[in-house]
């Protein structure tokens, strides 16, 4: 019963059945460090309610009376202060004493002495008692105890302490709160006892920002030698700065005294002096009525029984009216710390998550204040900026009314632009779209777009808006459809080229010994031939051998044997075309080494009917069969810019849109419809 071992109870009933197989054939008593009365105790098990211990009954069926009145999970912190402090310091081979101190009117546990033979601190877990800062034992502070400004200004920092529940245990966390500086937590195993007292990560940034000497500014020639008392005017300037940028009234007061008292100063400088405690007088005005306003809203919350309010004011009244209060003051302090001990534990528990809540609220806060300044330079909604927004949006919900109205409106524009959409950023070359004013922002030929809303409006923007480039993408398009339209209506004008009509008579020569088929009625026969005279010829290429192609000279684009064509009329994605030019393959197909006369005849008729296409030919005449042509030798592989007839595939194309290569994948996201299309196009002119 006087054990100072904490142990917590699971809530949970299947918990609860593992802790008891656990711990069989240990007794539990209810602690007198905890404000308990010594007896032994039971565990309760329960399915619809939290399991709890609870006392034996009484042997005469009387009620059981226990002294402890709080039974949250922070009651027994002390305890695990003893707990974790001792093993911290075991394993630094330090022997450690601790004492659970109770002062006048201060409940067990408010305070744990630790003390060691190179060291002692004192841990404040609650308000119950002051910290004393120069009696050579070290405080150590609660989250809920507070510190005023002027101490985190002339000690450099605290060291504070909060526990959290991991599972039935608590573990300890030591923090380091500095003057206009984030508290920094950090596990016990991180900190360190120095010369200085307890040590942390962050004590060690903190002296070295400290104590680091000033770099020295160079100044050309000696310098001037300044008086005495205009040294002293001159420094008493910059403390009465420093004072009222940190609200220290102390510090005003005191500095706007030696500012009066200060003689020897003539001219400029004193009426600079004057100013300042001109100033200053005004500024302590204000501070007195926001003093007098703290403590009547202390008073009044008091007295409407709002204990969150009551909390955060007593916070204010500690950080900045700690010093000089007067007896009216005091004894609104007083009232409102009474009131606030004698709430009960479900009242404080409520009270905390109040604080959490608000707490989390002031994080999130500057959580938007951080997007928002990171979201500066954007005016458009693109996918790149999605996790950024999402963090924005709920961030200013957790906010809520901490948010300014310059704050709240710049984020109701973000919603606006979640609302309609993310919209893909055009890829242009800045050479053609700087060329075009911008319809949105206005910026002439020659200047870069600005940002149009937002509190960087006016400043370049780094690409053009979309309005910009899609004007260009238009003009593109456009050109595209003006040189489909004129290719179609060239194919129009230009005759086709008419079918080469089938051998079926020197088929039959060559093999006697084929079946005869039955022949089609005379009509029929004609209308064949008249389709067959409307319809145009097989594409030259298919009718010149692949390895014939590049043989003679191009006439129109003057390549030489076994070169590629020129690209002139843009077919294919390259410089050279992947087909040679008709009139090449129409030199290849008259040439006297290639075709006999009966084919030269052939070619022949076929321009006449390119001439004259409404022309019905008339039936070829019988050629005479023609010798056998030795075999061709083989010949050298030629260069090649692909098949005849092949698929191209996005892959194998310029994307139009974004202008990604070859082989390369389109950005941001692809590849691009505009990719496929242009390849499908391309395909399309291959195949015919």
């Amino acid at each position: 019963m006087d054990s100072d071992e904490p142990l917590m109870l699971p809530l949970e009933a299947i918990e609860l059945d593992v802790f008891r197989r656990r711990h069989d054939g240990d007794t539990f008593w209810c602690g007198l460090l905890l404000g308990g009365c010594g007896l032994q105790l039971t565990t309760k098990l329960y399915t619809d309610r939290a399991c709890h211990f609870a006392h034996h009954p009484d042997p005469d069926g009387l009620p059981h009376v226990c002294g402890r009145r709080s039974h949250g999970v922070d009651s027994a912190d002390h305890l695990y202060v003893r707990s974790a402090a001792s093993a911290w310091l075991a394993g630094r081979g330090e022997h450690a004493t601790f004492e659970y101190t109770r002062t006048e009117g201060a409940p067990i546990g408010s305070i744990v002495d630790v003390r060691w033979r190179h060291g002692a601190l004192r841990v404040h877990l609650d308000q119950a008692v002051t910290p004393v800062w120069d009696d050579g034992v070290e405080p150590v502070l609660g989250t809920m105890v507070p510190v005023d400004r002027d101490t985190l200004i002339r000690r450099w920092y605290v060291h504070r302490i909060r526990l959290n529940s991991v599972g039935t245990a608590r573990h300890v966390q030591i923090g380091t709160e500095a003057f206009a500086r984030q508290i920094e937590w950090f596990a016990l195993d991180e900190c360190e006892m120095t010369e200085r007292g307890l040590s942390t990560p962050a004590v060690e940034k903190i002296v070295q920002a400290r104590t680091a000497p000033r770099p020295s500014l160079w100044s050309p020639g000696r310098a001037r030698k300044v008086p005495e008392p205009e040294a002293r005017a001159q420094a008493l300037l910059r403390r009465l700065v420093y004072a009222r940028r940190i609200e220290s009234v102390p510090v005003v007061k005191q500095v706007c005294g030696d500012i009066e008292d200060l003689t020897g100063v003539d001219g400029e400088l004193q009426e600079q002096l004057e100013a300042a405690v001109r100033h200053a007088r005004v500024w302590l005005v204000e501070q007195n009525e926001a003093r007098r306003k703290l403590f009547d809203n202390l008073k009044k919350a008091v007295a409407e029984h709002k204990p969150g309010r009551v909390r955060r004011l007593l916070i204010r009244v500690n950080a900045t009216a700690s010093e000089d209060r007067t007896d009216a003051e005091s004894a609104v302090y007083e009232r409102a710390t009474t009131y606030f001990d004698s709430l009960d534990d479900l009242t404080r528990d409520a009270v905390e998550a109040e604080a959490d809540t608000e707490k989390e609220a002031q994080r999130a806060a500057a959580r938007v204040r951080s997007a928002l300044q990171r979201l500066r330079g954007y005016d458009a909604y693109t996918p790149g900026l999605r996790p950024q927004v999402e963090e924005l949006l709920r961030s200013a919900a957790a906010a809520g009314e901490l948010l300014t109205r310059g704050e709240a409106r710049r984020v109701e524009v973000w919603k606006k632009r979640v609302a309609l959409g993310p919209r893909e950023q055009l890829r242009v070359a800045r050479r053609y779209w700087i060329q075009q004013s911008c319809p949105r922002c206005n910026a002439q030929q020659g200047k870069d777009c600005v940002l149009i809303e937002g509190p960087s409006s006016g400043k370049p923007r780094k690409d053009g808006h979309n309005e910009r480039l899609q004007l260009i993408l238009d003009e593109r398009k456009a050109e595209r459809m003006a040189r489909h339209q004129k290719k179609a209506r060239q194919e129009a004008e230009d005759p086709a080229e008419p079918m080469q009509p089938a051998p079926e008579t020197r088929e039959r020569e060559a093999n006697p010994t084929r079946p005869l088929q039955q022949r089609p009625p005379k009509d029929a026969r004609e209308g064949q031939a008249k389709e067959a005279g409307k319809k145009t010829t097989a594409r030259l290429h298919h009718q010149v051998p692949r390895g014939d192609w590049y043989r003679m000279t191009c006439p129109r684009c003057h390549a030489g044997p076994g070169k590629l064509c020129d690209n002139d009329d843009r077919v294919g994605p390259s410089e050279k075309r992947q087909l040679p030019h008709d009139e090449r393959l129409r030199r290849v197909l008259q040439s006297d080494d290639r075709i006999g006369p009966g084919e030269r005849q052939k070619v022949a008729r076929n321009e006449r009917q390119e001439q004259a296409v409404d022309v019905v030919p008339p039936p070829p005449a019988r050629a005479e069969p023609r010798p056998l042509r030795p075999r061709r030798r083989e010949r050298e592989t030629q260069e090649t810019a692909g098949s005849a007839a092949r698929t191209w595939h996005a892959r194998e194309v310029t994307c139009p849109k974004c202008q990604a290569g070859p082989n390369s994948p389109c950005v941001p996201h692809g590849p691009h419809q505009e990719r496929v299309e242009w390849a499908k196009e391309f395909t399309r002119k291959l195949w015919d």
